[in-house]
C-alpha cells in the first residue's frame, strides 16, 4: 500500500469514461473498459529487474526551480533556495516558526506537501491529507484552486482513505490532471475541466509526459502506452520501459534491454525503435541538441543519434576543503522543463541519520556546458541550521 501512494500521489495518466462530480467523488468502475484493454494492451505483468526505491528514483517530483528559486520537499524539511544567493530559506512563513520537530503539528515543513510546481505566477502543490486538492501560493497567499473528484476501482481498493488523490503536471496553459489509472486536462487560466477522463493504465503509473496530441505513460508493470488524445486511439508501445520524454518529433526512453538499462528512440508511434546509449541509470534528460544521462562513474551527454558520447566533469570544492565526490549515480537527478535554459542535477548520495551533504550542478541548453557547481549545501541537523559551503 506504501508503494503505490509514493508511486499515485506523484504522476499517473488513463481510456475514455464518463465523468460527474459529487460530494462523494464521481466514480467508474474500471472492469468496464476491459474489453478495449484486451484489444489494445497486453495486461502481462513484466517482472521489475529492479528494486522500488530505483523505480521511485526517476520520477522527481519532489523538486521544483524558477529562474530564481529552488524548491526541495522532502517529508520533514522543505526548503526554498535562492539561485542568485544561495540563502536557503524556509517553505513555512508562518511568523515565529521554529521550523523544527518542536512545531511538528503546525510547521509546514513537516506538511504531507508534494509535487510543487512553479510557474511565473507562483507555485503549485499538493497535500496528502486533502486528496485531490490543488494549492496555489503566491506572495504569501495560498489557495486551493481545483480539486479533483474522479476515481475508480483501483484507486478505491488501493486507497480507499484517499481515492481522489492524484497528481499535476503543467504543459503551457494546460493542467494534466493524473491519477493512478487515469488522466484528464484543465484549462489553467479558467480551471475548468476540458476533456473527460481517460483510463490508460490497468496498473499504477509511473511517469508521465505529453508531446502534442499524444499522451505517454509508463506503469507499475514497466508498459509504455500511448494514447492519441484526438482520434482516442490507445496504444502499447513497449515493454520493460522505465523513464520517458517527448522531445521534438521523437520519443526517449530508458528501457531494460539485455540486462541493463538503456536510452533508445523512436517515432512517436513507437515504430522505428533505435538503442543510442548502452548501460545507463534511470535519469536522463533530452534538449533539443543533446541527450543527458547518468552511468554509474558519472554524467554524460551525446548527440541526439546517440553518438559523440562525452563525460562530464562535476568538480566541487566545500569550505572545508572537502571535494565533491559521489558513490552512487543511481541516486542522483536530472531535473528540467521544456522552458527552462538548464538542466540541475541534484545529488543526495552523502545523505545520512546525521547529516545530509547535497550538491547541485547547473547545465546551460544551449551550450551545452556545465556552468560552476550552483550550490553546495551541508545540513547540520544537530544544531539545525543548513549551511552554504560552496556557491
Amino acid at each position: 500500500m506504501k508503494t503505490h501512494r509514493c508511486l499515485f500521489m506523484i504522476i499517473a495518466a488513463a481510456m475514455l469514461c464518463s465523468c460527474g462530480s459529487s460530494d462523494n467523488g464521481s466514480y467508474i468502475d474500471t472492469k468496464e473498459a476491459s474489453g478495449k484493454f484486451e484489444s489494445a494492451i497486453s495486461s502481462e505483468a513484466v517482472e521489475a529487474p529492479f528494486d522500488d526505491d530505483k523505480a521511485r528514483v526517476f520520477l522527481g517530483t519532489n523538486y521544483s526551480y524558477s529562474s530564481s528559486q529552488f524548491a526541495i520537499f522532502e517529508q520533514d524539511r522543505k526548503k526554498l533556495i535562492d539561485l542568485s544567493t544561495g540563502i536557503i530559506s524556509s517553505f513555512c512563513d508562518i511568523p515565529g516558526c521554529p521550523h523544527d520537530d518542536t512545531a511538528i503539528d503546525t510547521c509546514k515543513e513537516y506538511m504531507p506537501i508534494n509535487n510543487p510546481i512553479f510557474t511565473k505566477d507562483g507555485m503549485y502543490y499538493t497535500n496528502y491529507f486533502s486528496p485531490g486538492k490543488l494549492y496555489f501560493k503566491s506572495a504569501g497567499e495560498e489557495k486551493v484552486v481545483f480539486e479533483n473528484t474522479f476515481y475508480t476501482d483501483k484507486e478505491a481498493e488501493l486507497e480507499p482513505d484517499a481515492k481522489t488523490g492524484c497528481g499535476f503536471f503543467i504543459r503551457g496553459e494546460i493542467i494534466y490532471v493524473t491519477g493512478m489509472t487515469y488522466f484528464y486536462t484543465v484549462d489553467i487560466s479558467t480551471m475548468k475541466q476540458t476533456c473527460e477522463p481517460v483510463i490508460i493504465s490497468q496498473s499504477p503509473i509511473w511517469n508521465a509526459d505529453v508531446n502534442g496530441d499524444i499522451f505517454y505513460v509508463t506503469n507499475e508493470n514497466l508498459e509504455l502506452i500511448s494514447y492519441d488524445m484526438k482520434s482516442g486511439e490507445l496504444k502499447k508501445l513497449a515493454d520493460k520501459v522505465w523513464r520517458i520524454q517527448a522531445c521534438d518529433d521523437s520519443l526517449y526512453y530508458i528501457k531494460t534491454d539485455e540486462g541493463n538499462n538503456s536510452v533508445f528512440k523512436s517515432d512517436p508511434d513507437g515504430s522505428n525503435e533505435k538503442k543510442l546509449v548502452f548501460d545507463t541509470e534511470l535519469s536522463m534528460y533530452v534538449t533539443g541538441k543533446r541527450i543527458y544521462y547518468l552511468r554509474a562513474d558519472g554524467l554524460y551527454s551525446c548527440d541526439l543519434s546517440g553518438e559523440n558520447a562525452k563525460k562530464i566533469s562535476l568538480e566541487l570544492t566545500y569550505e572545508n576543503g572537502e571535494q565533491y565526490v559521489t558513490s552512487d549515480f543511481g541516486t542522483v537527478q536530472l531535473i528540467s522543463c521544456p522552458s527552462s535554459k538548464f538542466i540541475y542535477l541534484l545529488d543526495y548520495t552523502k545523505s545520512t541519520g546525521d547529516k545530509c551533504c547535497n550538491a547541485l550542478f547547473r547545465i546551460d541548453k544551449e551550450t551545452n556546458e556545465v556552468s560552476a557547481t550552483s550550490l553546495g549545501i551541508w545540513y547540520q541537523p544537530e544544531n539545525g541550521r543548513e549551511e552554504i559551503l560552496s556557491y
